[in-house]
């Protein structure tokens, strides 16, 4: 889906309040109501526009974070994502070009529950050839993924990468 202007400046506002009414979003943009729901309504059924609630794991008793990478056999890459992915604690997977195959990032009670994690969980993944754990130990910067401010720097592209 292309967005333009109206769906970018709508994705601003829904940025800065996921929960803000149609009726607000309008008043925002300049727009009817009708408008707002309409084109709010288009993104997400096109799969460009998600909107999701984000809790603080510190502040619910999840103060173990973990990135975990992993080399993994070629003919097991499916399996190792599709098995990461029905885990509780992880909350982000993709496959990397590089050293490792696969980045995984999860939360955890405290470090017994992450060596479980690790251990009987993550490395018996059938095709997981090696697991490094990284604990991350003081937060120095995280996005909300503020996209709207992504997509008004693609005015600085040249026309062919946007």
């Amino acid at each position: 889906m292309q967005l333009d202007e109206l769906d970018i400046a709508i994705v601003r506002v829904l940025a800065e309040d996921g929960r803000a009414s149609y009726s607000d979003i309008a008043k925002a943009v300049g727009v009817s109501v009708g408008t707002a729901r309409n084109r709010t309504n288009a993104m997400r059924r096109s799969g460009a526009l998600h909107l999701n609630v984000w809790v603080d794991p510190n502040r619910v008793g999840l103060g173990i974070n973990a990135t975990f990478m992993l080399r993994v056999r070629p003919d097991a890459m499916k399996t190792v994502t599709t098995a990461l992915t029905e885990l509780s604690e992880v909350g982000y997977v993709a496959a990397l070009a590089g050293d490792y195959d696969v980045i995984a990032d999860a939360f955890c009670r405290d470090v017994p529950h992450l060596g479980d994690l690790l251990r009987d969980r993550i490395q018996t993944i059938d095709g997981v050839a090696s697991v490094t754990t990284y604990v991350v130990t003081d937060i120095k910067y995280q996005s909300s993924m503020n996209i709207a401010g992504l997509l008004d720097r693609t005015d600085d592209l040249p026309s062919k990468d946007r």
